[in-house]
């Protein structure tokens, strides 16, 4: 009886095992591995949380400023969309961020349901790392009520660009105003790849306009004498 029951209690291990394998998922490539870390929480995927600011600040600086790549134009604008509900997510995220997003999406202690967990170790590291001690004073009280949201939490960004200076604020800008956002998006009906840069072509065909020259007037030497 006794063997028995171990017996079932190993294939029991097993499964929970496999199915925890099954159920790992892996990003394939780190783009922004050479970069500064952006948090340090020791979660366990801090390299992962860095990838996803660094990510989400090239989509949006593609979309937002693709000529001067201006980065902090591009939070500005932004956040100025997201706001207003206008950040059309689908003409913005690219490959590799969805890729980083699933990723993000297996971490279950980050996720209540489809919204950002405020209450979990990394983002409560990284809500009481950021510099501005105002915000993150803000952020506790909001988050102390069960008020927290990103419809409240937005609007002061508007005139507070210390995100610019702060990883910290800038990954939770990147967690809870796009990442957190993906599930309204039916990627089976969207293609990604529209979204990748796109370098400006040399058109060697095109000639350049020059601008007319003036003839200047030839004299009329008839009836003179040049001797």
């Amino acid at each position: 009886m006794n063997t028995r029951i171990f017996k079932i209690a190993l294939v029991l291990i097993i499964t929970l095992n496999v199915s925890c394998k099954k159920a790992e998922v892996k990003l394939a490539e780190f783009k922004y591995a050479d970069l500064p870390k952006a948090v340090n929480c020791n979660s366990g995927y801090d390299d992962l949380l860095s990838e996803a600011l660094y990510a989400f600040e090239q989509d949006i600086v593609n979309k937002y400023d693709p000529k001067t790549k201006n980065k902090l134009r591009a939070y500005r604008a932004y956040i100025s969309n997201y706001i207003s509900n206008r950040t059309a997510l689908e003409q913005t995220v690219t490959p590799h961020t969805k890729a980083v997003y699933d990723v993000l999406k297996s971490k279950q202690e980050l996720w209540d349901g489809n919204h950002l967990n405020y209450n979990s170790t990394a983002i409560t590291c990284i809500i009481d790392s950021i510099k501005d001690k105002g915000l993150q004073q803000t952020l506790n009280a909001l988050k102390s009520t069960n008020s927290m949201n990103s419809e409240i939490f937005a609007p002061p960004l508007r005139s507070n660009t210390s995100y610019s200076r702060d990883t910290n604020l800038a990954t939770f800008i990147a967690l809870d105003l796009f990442y957190s956002k993906f599930n309204t998006i039916d990627f089976t009906t969207v293609d990604l790849s529209l979204n990748q840069p796109k370098d400006q072509p040399i058109d060697f065909n095109k000639r350049p306009v020059n601008a007319p020259v003036k003839q200047q007037k030839e004299e009329d030497h008839t009836g003179h004498n040049h001797n």
